[in-house]
């Protein structure tokens, strides 16, 4: 069985895009790429700075009911969906299937106060469909993070839900080290529209053999990888000269 494998990308993200693509086993999944233009984000994301720059945005949990409607007229039993910034190493599928066999109607990644929609599992019944729905209904009337309703939902969701083991499957802010991780989501500090692109580029530099990819980056983005860099130096120099005194 292949699971059809759904992410976003738009412009400014070629760079995870290829590198994702690179890193998707073909005979276990079939790639199902969401092209959204460039214009789309930059119109919907960061509308305020005191909110999450997602806050309000429809795009994903539109994506995502698509994907499911897609997948349910395919008669497909199972989708992957994920955030395209993520860096994924051999041994997915095996671990999925485990799910799968066990019927499960939504696995999530955990995060540190809840669960994160940057990977799921997610069984193509009406059950999981309504779900989404509830999410998007509930944004449509108080606006909001769609995250932030997904966690709201959950206890009262009727099916069978869980998350993956957080080492395995992990964030780069909770990866302790203690095991070999297959999938990383790589997490920004929200330190602005340029900087969440470096550091999160940064980052997957840490985990992964990135210079293939380096022709990918936007031209505009290259200083504040470097911006970024010495901001984390002066920060760790900081946090060290306050623990010394």
């Amino acid at each position: 069985m292949q699971i059809p494998w759904y992410y976003m990308w738009s412009e400014n993200y070629l760079f995870f895009r290829e590198l994702l693509k690179d890193s998707i086993p073909k005979e276990n999944f079939i790639t199902k790429e969401i092209y959204i233009p460039q214009e789309k984000f930059d119109a919907e994301l960061y509308k305020a700075e005191d909110k999450h720059f997602w806050d309000g945005s429809l795009i994903k949990v539109d994506a995502i009911l698509n994907c499911l409607l897609e997948a349910k007229h395919n008669s497909n039993e199972y989708i992957l969906f994920t955030d395209i910034d993520i860096i994924v190493k051999p041994g997915l599928y095996s671990l999925l299937k485990k799910y799968i066999d066990d019927k499960y109607d939504i696995v999530f990644l955990r995060e540190e106060h809840g669960v994160n929609i940057g990977f799921m599992l997610l069984h193509v019944t009406d059950l999981v469909i309504t779900f989404w729905q509830s999410v998007r209904e509930n944004m449509i009337k108080q606006g909001g993070l769609d995250q932030v309703y997904v966690n709201e939902l959950i206890p009262i969701f009727t099916g069978k839900q869980s998350v993956f083991n957080q080492q395995i499957i992990t964030c780069n802010n909770t990866w302790d080290g203690s095991t070999d991780f297959i999938v990383m989501q790589l997490l920004c500090s929200c330190l602005g529209k340029e900087f969440n692109i470096a550091e999160k580029i940064f980052n997957a530099a840490q985990y992964a053999n990135i210079e293939p990819y380096m022709k990918f980056v936007p031209d505009n983005i290259i200083p504040f990888i470097y911006k970024f860099q010495e901001i984390l130096y002066h920060s760790h120099k900081e946090a060290k000269t306050a623990g010394i005194s």
